[in-house]
């Protein structure tokens, strides 16, 4: 660790629920990508240096405070990225949607309207095809996210995902 570089080991909790008091805040924006690392060095929009080293299988959030200093609390914020926001009507069409985005092997984040997917004009154009509103935009690349599971015997399910 370099020196004068604090090392955050545990997210402090989301801003919302915060039990801290905290004057004011200083964003730590992340991708998608950087969120789901367990390991990385980050300097946040206030240009406060930090190494993050979290617990494996663990990930920030869009609002989790990562660090306080003198009463400014380094949050997480989701960058803007490249995204397809596919709106589902029916069951039907949520069915649909998660099993070509799964079945193409697309990451996706469910929210409790739609589901955000990286922005790729073939999987647009499918999910299209099949009748669902769709629409790119620049947004956070946030929602809950779905690990691929495997089967490996009686009572052994695994994650596919890597760990941090």
């Amino acid at each position: 660790m370099a020196i004068g570089v604090p090392l955050v080991e545990a997210v402090l909790g989301n801003l919302t629920e915060l039990d801290r008091p905290v004057e004011a805040v200083d964003e730590l924006e992340l991708t998608s990508e950087e969120r789901e690392r367990a390991h990385l060095r980050a300097r946040s929009k206030g240009n406060r240096e930090l190494i993050i080293s979290l617990p494996r299988g663990e990930e920030l959030h869009d609002g989790d405070v990562v660090y306080i200093e003198d009463g400014v609390a380094v949050v997480v914020a989701a960058a803007p990225e490249d995204v397809l926001e596919v709106s589902p009507r029916t069951p039907r069409e949520w069915a649909l949607a998660a099993y070509q985005l799964g079945n193409l092997h697309r990451p996706a984040r469910f929210l409790p309207d739609a589901i955000l997917t990286p922005y790729d004009r073939p999987a647009a154009e499918m999910l299209r095809a099949l009748g669902m509103a769709t629409r790119r935009v620049r947004r956070g690349f946030v929602g809950e996210r779905c690990r691929a599971l495997t089967h490996h015997g009686p009572g052994h399910l695994h994650s596919d995902e890597p760990d941090g």
